[in-house]
Order: C-alpha cells, then structure tokens, then sequence
C-alpha cells in the first residue's frame, strides 16, 4: 500500500510485469485482481504491460488449486491465457520480446518525461 501510495504523489510511468506462468508464488487470479485495481488507481500514467516467462505459457493456463478453472469469467480466463492486451511477451531463456522491451521501455521513460516537462512549463506559467 505504501507504494501504491507514493505512485500517487510521484509523476511516473509504469511497467507492470506480469507472471502468468504460476512460478512467482502468486496465482493468474490473484495478479489479475491486483492489475485491475493498480491499473484503475492509474489509468492517468503511462503504462507499459509485460508477461514474463511466455515460453512456459505455451501450454494451457496455469490454474492453481485455490481456483475455479471453468471460471464463468471471459476478461480473466483471456488474461490467464494471454495477460492483457497489448503486453510484450519476453522470455529471457529465448530471448523472445526483448529486443522490443529494450526498446519501449526508453520511449516510454522520454515519453514521461516529455509529460513532465510539459507540466512543469505549465506549472510556472500558470504561477507567473
């Protein structure tokens, strides 16, 4: 909570990793009720979604034992399947995504910072 607070208060942008692979000791459903309720808090930011691991999601979803599996939910058996949409999908161990990675994660940081810029002129203006 603390951090979601200190977001809050701070101009950033956002890449939001997800693991849907069932490794990361949190299950799809879980990080798929904790994005919803992060990417909502900040829908004003810019924000970068990642799955990581995707060469061990060649398979069905992973369901963990504490989940309906034949869940009547379309938006979160797609995201067990997929993440949302829009995500690059990186495998360290292919190699799969990276280069892309590499590459929109410096967009998105001038992106913000253009962002910040932006409002730090309009700040002063507005204070002169």
């Amino acid at each position: 909570m603390l951090t979601l607070s200190v977001l809050s208060h701070l101009p950033t942008a956002i890449l939001y990793v997800h693991d849907l692979s069932g490794e990361c000791g949190m299950s799809p459903s879980d990080q798929f009720m904790i994005y919803k309720e992060i990417s909502k808090r900040f829908d004003n930011h810019l924000w970068l979604d990642v799955i990581s691991k995707c060469d061990l999601l060649k398979e069905s979803p992973v369901v963990f034992i504490t989940e309906d599996g034949e869940a009547d939910h379309l938006e979160l058996a797609k995201y067990r399947k997929i993440g949302p949409e829009g995500a690059i999908r990186v495998s360290v161990k292919t190699e799969e995504g990276v280069n892309e990675l590499t590459k929109k994660v410096p967009e998105l940081l001038m992106a913000q910072m253009g962002r910040i810029g932006s409002k730090s002129i309009q700040d002063n203006s507005e204070v002169a």
